[in-house]
């Protein structure tokens, strides 16, 4: 059965768009944040290992919020790796790049959060710029998401601190 929320279709299209999009940043910022956990050495390494834990379950976290939000509307959320990267905003770091250190870990992760960050804001703003791409619901599930983003983003900074 087709759900009749009282979206008009282009909304229904944007928000899609827009929430695919998001999810693919946030697949490949997972792992880039796995790869960076796995790999990060040196005196520190118990408190990165375990930090880098913690965000990339956040990120979990967030991955399924934004498929359920994608099937809410009746739409199809991107399930394959191909589609993840056909649609990131996020730079993936790539296997033949040597790994950085676990402080540059860190703010590679601090520059892409605040990256996801700018990018939802642009998205918000897309959706009430264009006619007929009402949607409440993704408006606020966005604004909600850059409040819990802003967060993750002040933790990981705090890390960069001298």
């Amino acid at each position: 059965m087709a759900a009749n929320i009282g979206l008009e279709p282009k909304a229904v299209k944007a928000s899609k768009t827009v929430l695919n999009n998001l999810l693919a940043d946030h697949f490949v910022l997972l792992a880039k944040t796995w790869n960076y956990h796995w790999n990060v050495k040196g005196v520190s390494f118990h408190s990165y290992h375990i930090f880098m834990e913690e965000l990339y379950n956040g990120l979990i976290e967030d991955i399924d919020d934004i498929a359920e939000r994608i099937r809410s509307l009746d739409e199809r959320p991107i399930g394959s790796l191909q589609g993840y990267l056909e649609h990131n905003r996020i730079k993936e770091h790539c296997d033949s790049e040597p790994l950085p250190e676990a402080k540059e870990m860190l703010a590679i992760l601090s520059q892409d959060n605040d990256t996801l960050i700018r990018e939802i804001r642009k998205d918000i703003e897309q959706l009430e710029k264009e006619e007929d791409t009402d949607d409440a619901g993704t408006t606020n599930f966005l604004e909600d998401m850059i409040e819990k983003k802003e967060k993750t983003a002040w933790m990981i900074r705090a890390y960069l601190e001298k």
